[in-house]
């Protein structure tokens, strides 16, 4: 054993010393989740046949083309220093840590508070308007306090990430945009391929924007990480899997959310109402965003989860619902981005 268990390796009274339990019961673990960067088990302790306590443990993939794509993006580093560092000071839920460790072969382990029962909510479905609304808010009590926290911005495992890993972004990306294109051809639509195609070509448009009200983002704030009415409803929201946190405008979390966790239907008519209220959260916080500066990184993210999910798509293991998942969140962005002009949103600035 490291200085840390492994999956393998845990044990009841480990688990019971986390959570403060009488040792000597008995060690009960599921699997959970569809995570494919990540393993999540609900680990339960019993005295006979009576639940005493539970969690829910997240290690490192048994996968290793995504342990590699995590050891090269620093994604475990990021989420176990996103729970040591930053969680007990921020407003946005998230279940408690009771243990995180990692070590120098990027194995970690998370022990966090178990929120079930939870109230089953699809991607494919979509979010209800409460729920967005349950969702921005979380995101605005991220938001709004990081923003002023500039010395944390340069962080190794937040700003410093960012920045080492940008060479490798811009080296990598075009070919996996091209790869994406290939793999999927059979079952892309015109407007998926033609947005995938203008967007590969505009790779350093996009990235080459740094905004005035830089924060820190989630990354990857979408219906799949969010637990709604935890604990059979005494939680309303808890926000997970907090792999990808880094510095930049909080309009990228925003417009990835709203695009890709409202049915077509939905986000068309109620995204100007949802940024509204998002922009209302953060002046509550102290942290007000100018309206049009808004709409024009919200335009300029739309894109977001086409670069995101077209990498991810290619890089991590491949399972069926991830597939669905990628191109269906793909294909509401292309919507949403066509509709917002988000490549006119890119030639206004690279004018200006």
């Amino acid at each position: 054993m490291s200085s840390f268990p492994t999956f393998e390796e845990l044990s009841a009274d480990f688990i019971a010393d986390v959570l403060g339990a009488p040792r000597g019961l008995t060690l009960r673990t599921s699997p959970i989740g569809a995570g494919q960067v990540a393993r999540c088990l609900r680990v339960e302790l019993l005295d006979g046949d009576q639940l005493v306590a539970s969690a829910i443990a997240k290690g490192p993939s048994d996968d290793e083309v995504s342990r590699s794509t995590a050891a090269a993006q620093r994604l475990y580093l990021r989420e176990t220093s996103f729970y040591e560092q930053l969680a007990p000071g921020i407003g946005t839920p998230t279940p408690t840590c009771h243990f995180v460790a990692r070590n120098e072969h990027d194995e970690f382990l998370l022990i966090l508070e178990d929120m079930t029962p939870t109230a089953p909510v699809d991607q494919f479905g979509g979010l209800t308007h409460q729920q967005a609304k349950l969702g921005l808010s979380a995101l605005a009590e991220l938001h709004g306090p990081t923003r002023s926290m500039t010395s944390l911005h340069e962080a190794d495992w937040l700003g410093g990430t960012s920045a080492a890993l940008a060479p490798l972004y811009q080296a990598v990306l075009p070919g996996l945009f091209q790869a994406f294109l290939e793999r999927y051809d059979a079952v892309l639509s015109d407007e998926i391929r033609d947005v995938v195609t203008q967007l590969g070509a505009r790779l350093s448009d996009f990235s080459g924007y740094k905004s005035p009200y830089a924060c820190v983002v989630h990354g990857d704030f979408r219906t799949d990480n969010l637990l709604f009415d935890g604990q059979g409803g005494s939680v309303p929201i808890a926000v997970v899997d907090w792999q990808t946190v880094a510095v930049n405008s909080p309009l990228l979390d925003v417009a990835y959310f709203i695009t890709t966790s409202l049915d077509d239907e939905s986000c068309r008519r109620d995204e100007h109402e949802l940024l509204d209220f998002y922009l209302g959260e953060m002046s509550r916080l102290g942290a007000p965003i100018d309206r049009i500066d808004a709409q024009r990184e919200f335009a300029r993210y739309t894109l977001q989860p086409v670069v995101m999910l077209v990498s991810a798509a290619v890089i991590v293991e491949r399972t069926e619902r991830g597939d669905r998942m990628f191109l269906e969140m793909i294909r509401r962005a292309c919507v949403a981005c066509t509709r917002w002009g988000a490549f006119s949103e890119l030639d206004r600035h690279a004018a200006a």
